[in-house]
């Protein structure tokens, strides 16, 4: 008796078959065929209707697909088109063409669409270091990789790398924002999950310091009249003047642009869009300037010719960089190390030392975050007049320590 449903085929009978001119179809049974080519070549298809269409799907070839996995691959798509009603054709052209999406995105392209999207988050001079850090440390180990081939195991033979050179301060600012880049990766269905954990114990941790900086009044006395006899150039000799005076962020102030300044008001108004505090901002932050502060700014403006920065590289069109005030501040001051940013941390010390000025209004001078995030949302006062009183103390302050009068060590 014929078998009616299934079970129309076996092995034997499919390798004894023989091609003839015209191609041959053999049922199994649900829906399931066997189509011969006159070349000899066996293809299963499964043979069903999708909202009162006929629909063909092909299944694979004979032997590479053996009849057993025909039929359960018969079974798995016959379901689809009946209970859920989804098109096997359709969802197998869309499984490839994101196949090949995901091929065609590499880590390097992942990173720098994610790169895009952070310039609208993140101070200039903070996009343009991971920018140079992936360059110099990612992109060249692993930056053509699928980003969904990836694992923890590549990431780590980059990070390695940097390790045996020592840079463990970088390094781990790196692996964060590696993870960010799968996080993005993640958000777009381009991996299912993010392959590299919060920690790797095989790498080793860098323990944070507090910047270098001045351990008393009296060594910035020292710094300051060294400042005079200052061999290098007046524009470098100025931004460490201004650094000490200001306290700002040696970044914002080493590419400040002239447009931003309202020397008569005594302001330095820092745009939103290159703060590194932006994000928590909601509006440019103000620096108040002294009249020291004015005096030099004057003097510089009369050498600075049509420079739209206010310390711009020789025969460049850009800001001095970092490594020349780093190298200033090492060759002023030699007593021991310090850096530019270590400037804020001797501000603050002084300044909260004094007792003359409130914390909020010393935390509001240096730009910084309030802690408290409830709070920082409600509070929107911007202590003008009382920064505009401690900008005045400090230059003050800092012309008494130039002039060798004696302070107390307050650190």
């Amino acid at each position: 008796m014929a078998k009616l449903n299934a079970d129309l085929l076996d092995d034997l009978t499919i390798k004894a078959l023989k091609p003839k001119e015209k191609h041959q179809s053999f049922r199994d049974g649900n829906g399931l065929f066997l189509l011969m080519h006159p070349n000899g070549s066996k293809y299963f298809q499964l043979r069903t209707t999708l909202h009162g269409k006929a629909k063909t799907i092909q299944l694979g070839t004979y032997p590479e697909l053996s009849l057993s996995e025909a039929r359960e691959m018969s079974r798995v798509k016959r379901k689809q088109v009946k209970l859920e009603h989804i098109d096997p054709i359709l969802e197998s052209k869309l499984i490839k063409r994101q196949k090949a999406k995901t091929a065609e995105m590499t880590f390097q392209k992942v990173a720098e669409e994610w790169l895009v999207i952070k310039k609208l988050t993140l101070a200039a001079s903070t996009h343009l270091k991971i920018q140079q850090t992936f360059n110099a440390n990612v992109y060249g180990v692993i930056g053509t990789y699928p980003i969904s081939e990836i694992d923890n195991m590549h990431v780590r033979k980059c990070l390695q790398i940097m390790q045996k050179r020592g840079a463990l301060e970088l390094m781990d600012k790196l692996r964060g924002w590696i993870r960010n880049v799968f996080d993005f990766a993640l958000s777009d269905k381009l991996i299912s999950e993010n392959p590299i954990p919060l920690k790797d114990e095989r790498l080793v941790k860098h323990i944070s310091e507090k910047y270098p900086r001045l351990k008393s009044p009296k060594d910035a006395g020292t710094l300051l009249r060294s400042l005079v006899d200052y061999a290098g150039s007046f524009e470098v000799s100025t931004c460490v003047y201004l650094q000490m005076h200001f306290a700002q962020r040696p970044s914002e102030l080493r590419c400040a642009k002239w447009v931003d300044f309202d020397l008569d008001a005594a302001i330095w108004t820092l745009p939103l869009e290159q703060s590194k505090s932006r994000k928590y901002m909601t509006k440019p932050h103000t620096v108040m300037l002294s009249t020291q502060a004015i005096a030099a700014l004057k003097e510089l403006r009369a050498s600075a010719g049509n420079s739209e920065y206010l310390f711009a590289a020789r025969f460049a069109r850009k800001p001095i960089s970092e490594a020349t005030i780093r190298k200033a501040f090492r060759a002023i001051f030699t007593d021991y190390h310090i850096v530019p940013h270590g400037c804020r941390h001797f501000f603050s010390t002084q300044a909260n030392e004094s007792g003359l000025f409130r914390y909020d209004v010393i935390e509001s001078f240096l730009a910084h975050s309030d802690k408290d995030k409830i709070r920082e949302t409600y509070n929107e006062a911007t202590y003008d007049k009382e920064r505009m009183k401690l900008a005045q103390w400090w230059s003050d302050y800092l012309d008494e320590l130039k002039a060798g009068a004696k302070a107390n060590v307050l650190l």
